[in-house]
């Protein structure tokens, strides 16, 4: 079979949880690997919390992180890098516009996380193995750029906030919102990431026929990568807003959903025209 490339979402798509994985699915991918198709994780995690998975995969193609922020190949330090980030002074202005209805925040410059408030509250969103905490307001803390922005905010805050980021920095940022436990979070990133960006330059790079590319995900931040490929498969567990844009829909993340398709497709690839 000629050489495929398949773009991989972590959470909800591939992972059962943060750490845990169906040793079956890994060993199909494996095997895919082994017989020379491109497999590429395609995440917004960073690398610190995302490489497991990579060495697990025995991988040595490129990584997505960040929904794209970040690009690199951790095996070929010559694969084309793409290091996106959002202009601190904005963060700052948002910072100051949201006030009192901001719960927290962070960002992160690679693997240092700076954080307004280090609690237990925060501590799962923030992928600490590998990383270094800096406690502190961002203001105060925040050295540089960095590749992205979540706030916790009140939730009655949240469209307010969004319509800001959107009215006065529509040029250079963008953002979306879900609701987590009696909050909301507002992410603000680069309005040029996105994980197609990184599908298609791979897709180039590797000189893939795009006949012969996958994704499967199960969010929001998967739309611009199903947009790129030829045959999209949504979890079924998938975010509404990804279902329109997926060929096809699988099984959930925790029924085996990944490995049912990439068996259909590559082995009764006839029933997936």
């Amino acid at each position: 079979m000629e050489k495929h490339l398949i773009a991989i979402d972590l959470d909800g798509t591939l992972m059962l949880d943060f750490m845990k994985y169906d040793e079956e699915t890994f060993d199909y991918l494996r095997k895919l690997n082994d017989q020379g198709h491109i497999i590429i994780i395609a995440t917004g995690r960073p690398l610190r919390s995302s490489y497991f998975a990579y060495k697990a995969l025995n991988l040595s193609s490129p990584i997505i992180n960040y929904n794209g922020a970040l690009i690199q190949n951790p095996k070929d330090a010559s694969y084309p890098k793409r290091d996106l980030r959002v202009n601190r002074k904005e963060i700052f202005d948002i910072l100051n516009f949201a006030g009192d209805n901001l719960i927290n925040v962070f960002g992160e410059i690679h693997d240092t996380i700076y954080v307004h408030e280090y609690n237990d509250e925060i501590h799962n969103f923030l992928h600490v193995d590998g990383g270094i905490i800096v406690d502190g307001p961002l203001q105060q803390t925040l050295p540089d750029n960095p590749n992205g922005c979540l706030m916790f905010v009140k939730s009655e805050s949240v469209e307010e906030i969004q319509k800001y980021v959107e009215n006065n920095y529509s040029q250079t940022l963008r953002s979306r919102y879900w609701a987590v436990d009696n909050c909301h979070i507002v992410e603000v990133y680069n309005r040029f990431v996105d994980k197609g960006y990184g599908i298609n330059e791979a897709i180039k790079y590797y000189n893939i026929d795009p006949n012969n590319t996958i994704a499967l995900g199960d969010g929001h931040n998967d739309i611009e990568m199903f947009q790129i490929v030829k045959h999209s498969c949504a979890m079924k567990n998938a975010h509404p807003d990804l279902l329109p844009h997926a060929k096809y829909v699988t099984d959930s993340h925790n029924e085996q959903g990944v490995l049912k398709f990439l068996k259909s497709y590559f082995e009764n690839s006839t029933k997936l025209q």
